[in-house]
């Protein structure tokens, strides 16, 4: 496997090393049922992913079927209750039938539509359509962004500072975490005068 063809291997090992750095949990940071919740894959296909090892792919139509399926078992009514494909159709505008062929592997989304039903249900675009390595690398960039701003703010807190801003991370440049990553490095190294060993609370 390569980074090129598995992009979330270089983001996993970005966060491999903000959390042997930092002293994290490895285990609660990439935990794969969250990750799996994220992403739309099985949680075994993302534990595959997070030890490097192949992670299993199905066909495309299977893939949409399946991940549209898990947003109406993971993403519930307000009463609790799945959507029927019939409100989505109607909420994406598309037809009930076109959906239910979808649902059955039958029929190909196009992007435009997927995209409708990404909508429809407030997930990132291509959630539907990414491979399982640039979905896994979706929610490890959030991952990565998410604990970086964490560290950050405990830094700012334990220093009594004030000045010192990042926003939008999630949706930040692998050049842009790399930047925050080596500024916090550098904080942990001055600061403690060695990388920053503390275990989280």
């Amino acid at each position: 496997m390569t980074d090129e063809a598995d992009p979330h291997l270089a983001t996993l090992a970005r966060l491999d090393e903000l959390i042997e750095d930092s002293g994290l949990d490895r285990s609660d940071v990439l935990d794969p049922a969250r990750l799996s919740l994220s992403t739309g894959l099985p949680p075994e296909v993302v534990a595959a992913g997070l030890d490097r090892r192949p992670m299993a792919a199905v066909s495309f139509l299977e893939q949409v079927g399946q991940r549209l399926e898990f947003l109406r078992t993971t993403r519930l009514r307000p009463d609790g209750r799945p959507y029927p494909l019939k409100e989505i159709a109607d909420g994406a505008g598309l037809t009930s039938q076109w959906l239910g062929q979808i649902v059955k592997c039958e029929k190909k989304p196009s992007l435009e539509h997927a995209a409708r039903i990404e909508d429809f249900f407030r997930v990132p675009r291509g959630f539907l359509t990414a491979t399982p390595s640039q979905a896994l690398d979706r929610a490890l960039r959030a991952r990565l962004a998410d604990e970086q701003s964490r560290l950050m703010a405990e830094f700012k807190s334990r220093n009594q500072l004030g000045g010192i801003a990042f926003r939008g991370l999630r949706d930040a440049s692998p050049r842009t975490l790399a930047a925050v990553q080596a500024l916090i490095d550098s904080i942990a190294t001055d600061h403690h005068g060695g990388p920053a060993r503390r275990k989280r609370s």
